[in-house]
């Protein structure tokens, strides 16, 4: 009976997923960039490779006052290197995060006066889209 509860206690405690959604508003922004973990089917002009990190850390476990969210490290150190390189988008996007299991956030909850270390790191190809070799609009949208 004691080694089935510690068992399940090790199993319960050690074991977690995570699942991060990012949401890009495109309200803010002055230009739409697009972003793709893929390569693109249209022809295209390589601007280089951008590599954005984003530190801070959590208070309570929970609170991310630095903005250390994948939506947070896109909209606000990403995107701003995209636009300033010239570029339409960024692709083959890989991006690293900090993750905390639940227990260890808790823990840390308590321990309110130990702040734990986070960071989100992004990195990918700007590209330049060639205009030529895009697809016409379809009828009655904007055109770029």
């Amino acid at each position: 009976m004691r080694r089935t509860l510690g068992l399940l206690l090790s199993v319960g405690l050690t074991g977690c997923t995570t699942v991060n959604v990012a949401a890009l508003p495109s309200s803010r922004d002055t230009r739409d960039v697009f972003v793709t973990t893929s390569d693109v089917q249209v022809p295209y002009q390589s601007l280089g490779l951008v590599q954005a990190t984003r530190k801070g850390v959590l208070l309570f476990g929970f609170a991310d006052p630095a903005g250390t969210s994948l939506e947070d490290g896109l909209r606000d150190t990403l995107l701003p290197e995209v636009r300033r390189m010239g570029g339409d988008g960024i692709m083959n996007v890989r991006f690293h995060q900090t993750q905390y299991a639940l227990p260890t956030r808790l823990l840390f909850a308590l321990l309110f006066f130990i702040p734990l270390p986070s960071q989100v790191t992004f990195s990918g190809e700007v590209v330049r889209l060639d205009p030529e070799g895009l697809p016409p609009p379809p009828p009655n949208s904007p055109s770029r």
